[in-house]
């Protein structure tokens, strides 16, 4: 009598932004679907997918570490095999193809809801896998709730991705060239899902876009990110918190800001990546906004969410910035109220307007400026965090402390969940592969 073999088992390392996040989740959802065994621990796997970023060099640069210690991995046992996915491949899969020959299979963003039509399954042995590129391009496709996933999240949050793709032209970013225009999941899908992560128990969705207030012009819907949360209301299972992340400025109507003042699902909370103050390095980015205009809408935010924790992010050293523009920058950080601030260096992109300007700054000078921005937010952050001792909160307890046991990890509603970082291989799993 002839012995079912063993189902294959599969490790993930998932690296990069939320969204890319959501994309390792249904990577494994799918092959979970599919009958593999998904485990914790590469040692225990016989395949390794690497989720990959592209988006700056430093991403990059991970990523192609992450693949390199992967081939390592290969090599210490039989059959086994490695997968390279996500954003990288999606853009330099003919590279990786000529520069990693160990790579056993390539998958694209296109690729990531059939990712199973690419690997063995239930063999002994690995068959070869031919290592070719994915056509060259932007994504095109999109998922949606009845897509499987496998949460890597902690069992009380999750990212929801309200679209893909982006169709904003910022001089310093090339998302658009491989992860596409625009595509907006539907309001009633996207209901859906919400309603399913309420009944597992997810009492936090945070909805996640390249820009979230770009969401449902594609669908025909002129105010399609308002459209969302009014539509929240009438939903009888939902998450307790509802987080919306990066809203793109000089794109908030007035209705989108009624609707978060009206709303009773949103936390107060507002992610608005700024990317610079000065006006002249701002149009030079191809970004809306000055000092006056920021602080307008940050005052027009703050009023429709009282109280409201207000994270951004920006980058230092673009081409061509002066010390009076990143002095500007620096008043305007340390005067905004921000609780939250995150700033990156400049990279030099390919496919971006701004690669035909000189990468005019030093790197020693773009990791000074990082770094002294970075000293003004945290103090300005303290600050701010100051000024509510006394107040009352409501928290999210997410557990001890690792260095006081004694202590409480908790987040407020204003205060955002926080990201995952490079190298975890498949994160926050429970032991023998189980979701959480």
């Amino acid at each position: 009598m002839s012995r079912e073999p063993a189902p294959r088992r599969v490790a993930l390392v998932s690296l990069g932004c939320p969204k890319n996040q959501v994309d390792s989740e249904l990577i494994l959802g799918r092959l979970r679907a599919e009958g593999w065994e998904v485990v914790a621990e590469a040692d225990a796997a016989d395949t390794l997918v690497v989720n990959t970023c592209a988006f700056i060099d430093k991403a990059r640069a991970e990523s192609v570490e992450a693949l390199v210690d992967a081939v390592q991995w290969k090599k210490g046992g039989d059959g086994r095999q490695v997968v390279a996915a996500g954003c990288l491949v999606q853009r330099y899969g003919g590279e990786l193809a000529r520069e990693i020959p160990e790579l056993d299979a390539l998958i694209g963003l296109d690729g990531i809801q059939r990712i199973h039509h690419s690997l063995p399954q239930n063999k002994p042995g690995l068959a070869a896998l031919p290592a070719a590129a994915p056509e060259p391009g932007p994504a095109t496709g999109l998922f949606d709730a009845t897509d499987p996933r496998l949460r890597l999240s902690p069992p009380w949050t999750a990212f929801v991705k309200i679209a893909e793709g982006c169709n904003q032209q910022c001089a310093f970013c090339a998302i658009p060239t491989f992860r596409g225009r625009m595509r907006s999941r539907s309001i009633a899908d996207l209901g859906v899902e919400l309603a399913q992560l309420a009944r597992e128990g997810v009492v936090e969705a945070n909805l996640v876009a390249q820009d979230s207030t770009g969401y449902g012009r594609d669908l025909g819907l002129r105010d399609g990110l308002a459209e969302l949360i009014e539509s929240f209301e009438s939903l009888s299972e939902i998450p307790r918190w509802i987080r919306l992340h990066y809203l793109y400025p000089g794109r908030i109507s007035h209705r989108l800001l009624e609707a978060l003042a009206r709303s009773t699902r949103l936390v107060e909370y507002v992610d608005l990546p700024l990317q610079h103050a000065h006006r002249a390095t701002l149009q030079r980015m191809n970004r809306p906004g000055s000092v006056e205009t920021h602080r307008a809408q940050l005052e027009a935010l703050r009023s429709a969410l009282p109280g409201a924790g207000v994270r951004s992010s920006f980058i230092v050293g673009f081409p061509g910035e002066t010390e009076a523009e990143f002095d500007e920058l620096c008043a305007f950080v340390q005067s905004a109220g921000f609780d939250a601030v995150g700033v990156f260096t400049y990279s030099h992109e390919e496919a971006t307007t701004a690669f035909a300007l000189e990468d005019d700054i030093p790197e020693e000078l773009k990791e000074e400026r990082r770094e002294t921005l970075e000293e003004i937010a945290a103090s300005a952050a303290h600050e701010r965090n100051r000024a509510r001792i006394g107040s009352t909160l409501e928290l999210l307890v997410e557990g001890p402390d690792e260095d006081s046991p004694r202590d409480a990890v908790a987040r407020w509603r204003g205060g955002t969940v926080v990201e995952a970082g490079p190298h975890e291989l498949v994160a926050r799993l429970a032991p023998g592969g189980a979701a959480p």
